[in-house]
């Protein structure tokens, strides 16, 4: 069962204290709620209910930003496969929160993060344990601005860049 503080934020089950507003208590999710997840509204209704005037909705119904670009894997275990770039950040990395999910053991859980921004797409290596490489370049990268048809590599997996 999900484990929520006080301010709706998410917490481990064996945490007594939240690490984002440092609160202790929490609440709990019933049994409708379990495995939706949710979001905690900041607006107060005009007429607010008596149990502290707040609500959730489901992240389902919140819009995800246009797609602006895409990934397609040249290789490894996702050879083929093709990763939807939104608009503002994205992730990169083997974890299963990372916005695009590259499943080699070469990529760090966070390794790289794409945003778009005003028209340019800016590729950021998160100081990952194997770097972040452009096109044929031997040299890692910190933050470059990647180009249709750029080849990023990522770990032992490479992967072709496509813009609007």
């Amino acid at each position: 069962m999900a484990k929520f503080c006080t301010n709706g934020h998410q917490m481990e089950d064996s945490w007594d204290v939240c690490p984002y507003c440092q609160k202790t208590g929490y609440q709990g999710v019933t049994s409708s709620m379990e495995g939706k997840r949710t979001v905690l509204e900041t607006e107060l209704p005009k007429d607010p209910p008596a149990a502290g005037g707040r609500k959730t909705v489901l992240l389902a119904e919140k819009r995800k930003p246009p797609v602006v670009g895409w990934f397609v894997a040249l290789n490894g275990e996702q050879k083929g496969e093709d990763f939807r770039v939104r608009d503002g950040q994205n992730i990169l990395g083997s974890s299963s929160e990372a916005d695009i999910v590259i499943h080699d053991a070469t990529v760090t859980a966070k390794h790289a993060s794409l945003r778009y921004k005003d028209g340019k797409f800016s590729l950021t290596d998160l100081d990952s344990s194997n770097g972040t490489f452009i096109n044929d370049n031997s040299e890692p990268i910190a933050r470059e601005e990647l180009k249709d048809n750029d080849v990023v590599r990522l770990g032992e997996t490479s992967l072709k860049f496509k813009c609007f």
